[in-house]
C-alpha cells in the first residue's frame, strides 16, 4: 500500500471521536485491583497503578486515551479495561461500525501525538481545545478510510521480525556475594539525611518535577508538579513505611520521604544499597513510622573492600551484570 498516494483530508476532531475526561482518584483513595488506572505519565503505556475503582469511575476498554497534563499530548491504546483520571482524555471512535483495534490506535498514535507541541504546561489540554482541532487522516471521499489505516499498518507488521536469540544466562558469572566481605554500618554515619517539604495535593500545579510520597507503588512516585519547594538529585529515598528506591535525575519529596545522599551513589549502587535497606522495612507501620532521626540510628550491612571500606564499584558491578542489567 503506497502511503503517499492516498488522500488524506482535515477533519473536525469532535466529528471523528467521542471524548470523555477522566476523574481524579488521589493514590490514598485508591484501592489495589485488576483494573488498570491510567495517569499523565509518558511511561508504561500510561498506567499509573492498578486498582478496584470506585463506582463513580466509568470502565472503559478498547479506547484510546491523551494526556492532558503532566507528559502532555502523549496517547496510547488501551484493549484491556481500565479507568482513566482527570489528566487524560478518552478517546473512542465515534461512527459505532468501526471498531478500533491495535492497527487503527498504532496508525492514529502519532498522528494526534503530533498536536503535542502547542501545548504545555501552561496551555493545557481540554475538551474545548480539543474539539476545536483539525485532524489530516487518509479518507475516502468525504469518510475517513478507517480500512487503509488497518490494512497499511497489518502490511508494514509483516516486516517486522524479531531475530535476536533467546539469549541464555550464565548465573555462575556473578561474583559471589557471600565470598565478598560485609560490614555493618549505621546509615546516619554514611549518608547525609535531608527530610523532604510537604506540599498537600491542592497546592501543587502540575508540571514535569517528579513529586515522592510515601507511596509502594511506582517507586514512590506520586504526582508531577511545577512548583517544588526543594529539588535534589541522584538519591536514595526512604519512605516513612520503610521502603527505599533510588531516583535518577532531580526531583522533589514530601515530608514522608527522607532524601539519602552520598557522592558515590549511582544508579547502580542505588539500586543495590535500596534493596539493601528495604529489608528493615519489617522495622516500621503506621505506628512507628520511618522517620529521619529514626533511621539514621539503624544498621545495615554492605560491601566491603580490602581497607574494610564500602565497595561502591563491587555493588555497581555486580547489578551491572544481572541479566536485565541492560535494560535498565
Amino acid at each position: 500500500m503506497v502511503f503517499n498516494k492516498k488522500e488524506w483530508k482535515e477533519f473536525n476532531f469532535e466529528d471523528v471521536f467521542k471524548i470523555s475526561r477522566g476523574v481524579r482518584l488521589v493514590s490514598t483513595d485508591q484501592i489495589s485491583g485488576e483494573i488498570a488506572y491510567i495517569s499523565s505519565t509518558k511511561k508504561n503505556n500510561g498506567i499509573d497503578n492498578y486498582i478496584t475503582p470506585p463506582d463513580f469511575m466509568t470502565v472503559y476498554q478498547n479506547a484510546m486515551t491523551l494526556n492532558n497534563s503532566g507528559s502532555v499530548g502523549y496517547c496510547f491504546y488501551h484493549p484491556y479495561k481500565f479507568v482513566a483520571s482527570d489528566h487524560c482524555t478518552v478517546i473512542e471512535i465515534k461512527n459505532k461500525d468501526v471498531n478500533l483495534n491495535s492497527y487503527i490506535a498504532i496508525f492514529l498514535k502519532p498522528i494526534i501525538e503530533s498536536m503535542k507541541d502547542k501545548y504545555n504546561f501552561a496551555r493545557e489540554i481540554n475538551n474545548t481545545r480539543l474539539n476545536k482541532e483539525k485532524i489530516l487522516l487518509p479518507a475516502n471521499d468525504v469518510s475517513v478510510d478507517w480500512y487503509f489505516m488497518e490494512e497499511y499498518i497489518k502490511d508494514k507488521s509483516k516486516s517486522i521480525k524479531y531475530d535476536k536469540p533467546l539469549s541464555s544466562f550464565n548465573y555462575e558469572s556473578l561474583p559471589n556475594l557471600n565470598k565478598q566481605g560485609w560490614i555493618e554500618f549505621k546509615i546516619g554515619d554514611i549518608f547525609e539525611i535531608i527530610r523532604g517539604k510537604r506540599l498537600v495535593e491542592i497546592d501543587r500545579v502540575s508540571g514535569e518535577m517528579p513529586y515522592y510520597s510515601a507511596s509502594d507503588y511506582n517507586n514512590g512516585l506520586t504526582d508531577k508538579i511545577n512548583n517544588p519547594l526543594f529539588t535534589e538529585s541522584d538519591a536514595l529515598i526512604y519512605t516513612t513505611f520503610g521502603r527505599c528506591f533510588y531516583v535518577e535525575g532531580e526531583f522533589t519529596a514530601s515530608d514522608e520521604i527522607s532524601v539519602l545522599k552520598h557522592p558515590r551513589l549511582n544508579l547502580y549502587n542505588g539500586l543495590f544499597i535500596s534493596t539493601v535497606i528495604t529489608q528493615n522495612k519489617y522495622r516500621y507501620s503506621f505506628g512507628r513510622k520511618a522517620f529521619y532521626n529514626k533511621i539514621s540510628k539503624d544498621f545495615i550491612k554492605l560491601p566491603v573492600n580490602e581497607q574494610k571500606e564500602i565497595d561502591w564499584d563491587f555493588m555497581s558491578n555486580y547489578i551491572k551484570k544481572l541479566k536485565y542489567s541492560s535494560e535498565i
